[in-house]
């Protein structure tokens, strides 16, 4: 159950950071040419981003968690350090074969810029799933 409010509140918080880096105010718009609104942006992330974070996101953060869990550091912050590369490096992973599968053309193009939305989103449900985690033990 943690895990499925971690991906919803991740799929919201995602969709809204991609919205508003996204969006183009009206006074720098071109004349003649269409640019979806923040709502608009809001709902198409939420459909993709949803079932990437549902399908690959869910089983991955189970795989990453049972890792951190066996690591021989005892430290806080040790784990937390592997988490983070590690849900990263899960990121971009994810990032790449999103583009790979929808991408037609210019595919080396845009590694980077997906590579970063996977790093972004995947440490957008890393931490939410600490924060969750810390107010359930109290």
């Amino acid at each position: 159950m943690k895990r499925l409010l971690t991906i919803a509140l991740s799929v919201i918080l995602f969709a809204t950071i991609f919205s508003w880096i996204s969006y183009v105010p009206s006074a720098q718009r071109e004349p003649d040419v269409y640019y979806f609104g923040f709502i608009e942006t809001f709902i198409f992330v939420i459909f993709y981003a949803g079932p990437i974070y549902f399908l690959a996101g869910l089983p991955l953060s189970i795989y990453i968690d049972k890792i951190i869990e066996r690591t021989k550091r005892k430290t806080k912050w040790a784990k937390y350090f592997i988490g983070l590369g590690l849900y990263s490096l899960v990121g971009i992973l994810v990032g790449v074969i999103f583009l790979f599968i929808f991408s037609q053309n210019n595919f080396h193009l845009k590694v980077i810029s997906f590579s970063i939305y996977g790093i972004v989103a995947s440490n957008i449900y890393y931490h939410l799933s600490l924060l969750i985690s810390k107010i359930n033990k109290k």
